[in-house]
């Protein structure tokens, strides 16, 4: 359908309420693609916020299991041993259910290459966790002392190091997510700004099209007016409209059509009467010449 076929009231409602419904799909639109990468970002750097408290967790037991069992080593309470030796297992064993919900939840190329280190420095420092309490219960107390030193503290400093690695590749990670989502951010709202500016774009678009629609049509139907009141009926209106203004214009043509139907039988009317009244003369004059 041609757009000059539409009717007035159509079109203008057709543009008011397709403008104000692309507004507000596109608002909506907007609005639900930002929640929901905002609430992505959100649970994607909460989770991994619970991952770095549990890596720091695990950091935390480790080294108060590695003083302990440096202070059952040199500690010649055999009370005490036990008591260090009974409190690291306990600690093994929670760090044990901490390592598997991290192992678990290491996904990323990255923190998985992390994380293999971590738990191979921690098979080093188990196994020489042993070693230093089957020193300590030989009764060697010398050996015992030289091993934690020599053996067992470099084995847990490269344990720890590990460790302060891995939390750092998932505060980047963090990072990297925050960043991320951020970016995201700065493109919708890109994305929202172009989309409205095309949106306006149109509306001027559509807005320049009615303008036209109605203007032109008017004007031809003023300058019509204007002619006929000046005398001038020799205008014709041709147009193929279905709108009102069609309507409007066919109507002008078809009255000035019809006025000029009427000045000519008027024109015709005085030719006859004027014909009359020159044969009315004659005659007179003819009756006037016999008569003398």
């Amino acid at each position: 359908m041609q757009f000059d076929n539409i009717r007035v009231s159509r079109k203008l409602w057709g543009a008011f309420l397709g403008l104000m419904i692309a507004m507000l799909l596109l608002s909506a639109f907007a609005q639900n693609r930002g929640n929901s990468s905002m609430s992505a970002a959100m649970d994607a750097v909460v989770e991994i916020e619970a991952r770095i408290s549990a890596a720091v967790r695990w950091r935390g037991a480790t080294e108060t299991a590695v003083t302990m069992v440096m202070g059952g080593a040199v500690t010649t309470d055999s009370v005490l041993a036990e008591q260090y030796g009974a409190k690291v297992k306990e600690i093994i064993g929670n760090i044990n259910k901490v390592q598997e919900g991290i192992v678990a939840s290491a996904t990323a190329p990255e923190e998985k290459a992390s994380l293999d280190k971590v738990l191979e420095a921690r098979k080093a420092v188990l196994a020489a966790t042993a070693k230093t309490w089957e020193l300590k219960g030989a009764g060697d107390a010398v050996a015992t002392q030289r091993y934690a030193d020599d053996e067992f503290a470099p084995l847990v400093t490269k344990y720890l190091k590990a460790q302060d690695e891995f939390v750092a590749t998932l505060e980047k990670r963090r990072d990297v997510i925050r960043a991320e989502a951020n970016q995201r951010r700065i493109e919708y709202a890109i994305t929202g700004i172009i989309s409205s500016m095309v949106l306006m774009a149109a509306g001027l678009f559509l807005a320049w099209k009615l303008v036209r629609s109605i203007t032109l049509p008017l004007n031809e139907a003023v300058e019509t007016i204007d002619a006929i009141a000046a005398g001038d009926l020799t205008r014709e209106l041709q147009s193929t409209r279905k709108d009102e203004f069609g309507h409007m214009l066919r109507s002008l043509s078809a009255m000035s059509s019809r006025l000029r139907g009427v000045v000519s039988e008027v024109r015709q009317g005085v030719d006859s009467v004027s014909s009359a009244s020159v044969e009315i003369a004659n005659g007179n004059h003819d009756l006037s010449a016999r008569t003398e």
